[in-house]
């Protein structure tokens, strides 16, 4: 298995996704600037194409995410990589990570 050149943060934000196969919700689990780990009862095939809407803690605007691709899936959980961003929201997302990553609970 190889490094991941980003690390992960956990995290437990609800989160809404379209896309051609369906639409549902579930939590996100983790994130990285690249991509993240979904947990939801919903099932998508890999390659499948969605749209994210993550609504962050305390009174951060949701974050989208046009273009998320399935990459992987295990049970009720599957793993995304990011594709597309509208506007400034990459940067939103990093800044997001960025204090997150920094907190003294970890």
């Amino acid at each position: 298995m190889q490094p991941r050149s980003r690390s992960r943060v956990a995290v437990d934000y609800p989160v809404l996704f379209t896309g051609d196969e369906g639409s549902g919700h579930g939590k996100v689990m983790n994130l990285t600037i690249a991509g993240g780990e979904i947990e939801s009862h919903v099932h998508f095939p890999i390659g499948a194409r969605l749209c994210l809407q993550v609504q962050p803690s305390g009174a951060r605007p949701p974050i989208v995410i046009a273009l998320a691709v399935v990459r992987w899936k295990r049970g009720d959980r599957f793993g995304l990589e990011f594709v597309r961003f509208d506007g400034n929201t990459k940067q939103q997302l990093e800044d997001m990570l960025n204090q997150r990553d920094g907190s003294p609970a970890e």
